[in-house]
């Protein structure tokens, strides 16, 4: 159980398991064709994707920014066994905090678009 104490920041960074990626089963590579769900996905930005060959991309894991909310291996096409799934931690860990990008303001004219 968490803590009443922990603040809503504290909550999101709480790791509850850890990804695992399984390469040798992931689309790209058994396939050759682009995915990237898993990293669509993630909250924390703990997938990445990365340059891999012929203009594809691979998923990278940084397991200090996952949390084990499991998004990534519930969206993960590869069946039976998914190419990346997450293991349960016996005790809760805090994830580091991703990098947060420069906000980009847009404006509108009246027309709207």
């Amino acid at each position: 159980a968490l803590k009443n104490n922990l603040t809503i920041e504290e909550k999101r960074l709480i790791q509850c398991g850890v990804a695992e990626f399984r390469q040798h089963l992931c689309i790209v590579i058994t396939e050759g064709t682009s995915c990237g769900a898993c990293s669509e996905h993630c909250p924390t930005q703990a997938v990445k994707m990365v340059p891999y060959k012929d203009g594809l991309t691979l998923p990278q894991l940084d397991k200090t920014l996952c949390i084990g909310c499991g998004g990534c291996e519930y969206i993960c096409p590869v069946l039976p066994h998914k190419a990346i799934y997450v293991e349960g931690l016996s005790v809760q860990g805090k994830a580091k905090e991703p990098e947060r990008g420069k906000e980009e303001t847009h404006t509108v004219d009246d027309f709207g678009f």
